[in-house]
C-alpha cells in the first residue's frame, strides 16, 4: 500500500499550504467561513488516508504524529465556522504547528526528539510465546 502512504506524504504538504493560506487570507481580507471549511474537511480527509495507510503497511508510526495530527483536526475544526478574524488566525496558527510537528515526527528531516517516541504499528506481527 505504497501509493496510500505516498498519496498522504504529499497531499499533507498541500494541505499545510492551504492551512497557511487561510490564514494569510483571515489577516488580509478577513475570515472566509466557507474556505476555512472545505480545508478542515480536506484535513480529515487525509487524516482518513493516513490511517488507512498505517491500517494496510506494515510500517511503524509515532504515536506523536496521531496525537499532533488529531490535535490540528480539532483547532481547525473549532476555526473553521467562526468569522471573527483574531479566532481563525489563532486556531488555524497552532494547527499549523502541529501539522508540522506531525510531519517532522517521521520525516527525515525531523528533531531527533521526536523520533522513536512511542512507535507502534497496527500490523506488527505478534510476539511468539517461549
Amino acid at each position: 500500500m505504497e501509493i496510500l502512504l505516498k498519496s498522504h506524504k504529499h497531499y499533507g504538504s498541500l494541505l499545510i499550504a492551504l492551512v497557511l493560506a487561510v490564514i494569510v487570507i483571515a489577516l488580509t481580507k478577513g475570515p472566509k467561513p466557507v474556505f476555512q471549511r472545505i480545508v478542515a474537511v480536506l484535513v480529515d480527509i487525509n487524516l482518513i488516508v493516513g490511517l488507512s495507510a498505517l491500517y494496510f503497511s506494515q510500517k511503524s508510526i509515532s504515536a506523536l504524529h496521531i496525537i499532533f495530527a488529531l490535535g490540528a483536526v480539532g483547532l481547525l475544526h473549532a476555526g473553521a465556522k467562526s468569522d471573527q478574524s483574531a479566532k481563525v488566525v489563532r486556531c488555524f496558527s497552532i494547527a499549523l504547528v502541529l501539522l508540522i510537528l506531525a510531519w517532522a515526527t517521521n520525516a527525515a528531516w525531523g528533531p531527533s526528539a521526536l523520533k522513536g517516541v512511542w512507535m507502534f504499528s497496527l500490523n506488527a506481527p505478534a510476539p511468539v510465546a517461549g
